[in-house]
């Protein structure tokens, strides 16, 4: 009987605790909403352009890196204060190795030649700035800010494969010459992993930036992680659900207005996914299918000065297809340029970047596109020829406007 009594005191002990802790909970809750640094709702910063009226049509191809590891993969890129480039990639024996770091390269405008690659990040200086294990990093993501820095996010994991991943910022002052201590985001309050970049990030008009992310754990699916130029993330947008929806490329259209355009990893859809914003990206319809084909290949979205959304894709179906020579046509055997006049309803594929029209081998895999744009109408397009060598295609407007 004792016994019981006091169970039954012990439970009206825990029921007055709680009666009593509740409202201070509520209390300190609100405290900290006051405290909590506010921010703006989201409101896109444009792009201008300013493009020459007698421009001359231009299409140029380079190689951006020089094969100075075995593989190259994901590729990024921005343009300088003076007019140049800065590309970066990771690199090494294969992806996921040990050995993989992040290499950098400058293009010259002015002498057309790329500088010779160097190593600017690796998985031991990652451990030492976050100070933690780090196994492996990939897909680095470059940033030019509307204040002039230079903002660069990139994947690391600590253990396991790439869906347990986590991303992490560095912020360079001085065009990338140098770049301060890698900052960890924390993306979820629990346990914060899955979290990967690929395609270019947004910059809303207060300063803060819309990552372009995207999740491989339990589940596949796209969002925009907002952080301060600190690192500080501030809020998360989801774009998709389910598990079939990442690397999400986003082409802006006004302050308010975006279309993004998704990878499909599903095995019987195959086309690119397409969502539209229409309030700066704190909400996107129900992802729907273009016509476009997708075999589970990245796809990079931008837009012009004329309001077209332009696409850079793998245009095609994951199954290997036979042609009529017997020629096997690979799913990533050719990487192509499509242009919509309807914020991506309908599309037009316009031009190939490469077009195997019979494979023999299994090298012939174009991947991973990214556009870095100029404001004086110069695009510069970056993709991973055959897993060797970063290719770096530079045309403009003017020739932009010949394949229509």
């Amino acid at each position: 009987m004792n016994g019981i009594i006091t169970a039954q005191k012990k439970v009206l002990c825990v029921i007055k605790i709680k009666k009593h802790l509740l409202p201070l909970l509520m209390i300190l809750g609100v405290i900290l909403s006051l405290n909590h640094e506010r921010f703006a709702t989201p409101s896109f910063s444009l792009s201008t352009y300013n493009i020459p009226n007698d421009q001359v049509p231009v299409y140029e191809q380079f190689n951006a890196s020089d094969q100075l590891t075995k593989s190259v993969h994901s590729s990024t890129a921005v343009t300088l204060a003076n007019g140049n480039l800065l590309a970066m990639w990771y690199g090494g024996t294969r992806e996921g190795h040990t050995d993989v770091e992040i290499y950098a390269s400058t293009f010259n405008q002015d002498t057309q030649t790329w500088s010779p690659s160097k190593s600017v990040l690796n998985r031991y200086q990652v451990s030492d700035d976050l100070n933690r294990y780090i196994k492996k990093v990939g897909n680095p993501v470059l940033v030019r800010h509307t204040q002039g820095q230079l903002v660069l996010i990139y994947v690391s994991v600590s253990l396991a494969g790439w869906a347990s991943s986590q991303i992490n910022m560095m912020v360079s002052y001085d065009e990338g010459q140098s770049w301060h201590r890698s900052k960890h985001l924390v993306t979820s309050p629990f346990i914060n992993i899955s979290t990967l970049v690929k395609n270019d990030a947004v910059i809303y008009d207060d300063g803060t930036i819309g990552i372009s992310a995207y999740h491989e754990l339990m589940g596949e699916f796209s969002e925009i992680v907002r952080v301060s130029l600190e690192g500080k993330v501030v809020n998360k947008y989801r774009i998709s659900s389910g598990a079939e929806t990442i690397q999400p490329s986003i082409a802006v259209q006004d302050a308010s207005n975006a279309v993004v355009y998704m990878r499909d990893t599903s095995k019987d859809i195959q086309k690119v996914r397409r969502s539209v914003t229409t309030d700066g990206g704190s909400t996107w319809s129900a992802y729907e299918n273009t016509h476009l084909d997708n075999p589970n290949s990245s796809v990079f979205a931008f837009g012009d000065s004329k309001g077209r959304n332009w696409l850079v894709l793998n245009n095609a179906v994951k199954h290997v297809e036979h042609s009529a020579d017997n020629g096997s046509h690979q799913s990533r055997g050719n990487l192509a340029l499509a242009v919509s006049t309807d914020q991506g309803v309908n599309w037009d594929i316009v031009h190939y970047f490469e077009k195997e029209k019979k494979i023999i081998d299994k090298e012939h895999k174009y991947s991973y596109p990214w556009v870095a744009v100029a404001d004086n109408g110069e695009y510069h397009l970056f993709y991973t020829w055959n897993r060797k060598i970063i290719k770096h295609v530079l045309f403009n407007q003017a020739w932009l406007e010949q394949q229509i």
